[in-house]
């Protein structure tokens, strides 16, 4: 299904775009939820970058490697309504997510805000960098 989705020609009009954008949003926290690393992984760009959270900058096998070597078990991923700004071949996501993780033995509940860039490439739309701040609640 995700593979399908992302190779569906895109509707005229940003309204479906941006429909598309936050499907491909939800599947991808359904991806980090269920640990299927194949879909995961089809929905980064190669050039995919994270500057995450606590200041670690990660490409997209660094990425796909540390979620595959367990250290992270996402139990729960669920995000508010975001903002979806499209820019031709370019879309911005802003928003905030809530997760629920076991990080390297320990149970957390981390709120962040989130910025993802995707790009309409030939396989369809790949996000090619994020960026989390995590929320005051969280420090």
């Amino acid at each position: 299904m995700l593979l399908a989705l992302m190779l569906a020609p895109v509707a005229a009009g940003a309204a479906s775009v941006e429909e598309q954008l936050n499907q491909l949003e939800e599947q991808r926290h359904q991806a980090l939820v269920s640990g299927n690393w194949h879909d995961l992984a089809a929905l980064h760009g190669d050039e995919f970058f994270y500057n995450s959270a606590t200041g670690t900058s990660l490409t997209k096998k660094a990425f796909i490697g540390y979620m595959k070597s367990g250290a992270v078990r996402v139990k729960r991923a669920t995000r508010e309504p975001a903002a979806v700004r499209v820019h031709g071949n370019t879309a911005v996501v802003t928003g905030v997510e809530r997760v629920e993780a076991t990080v390297e033995g320990k149970d957390k509940t981390v709120s962040s805000r989130y910025l993802h860039v995707w790009a309409n490439e030939a396989q369809g739309w790949r996000l090619v960098a994020r960026q989390a701040t995590y929320l005051t609640e969280n420090r």
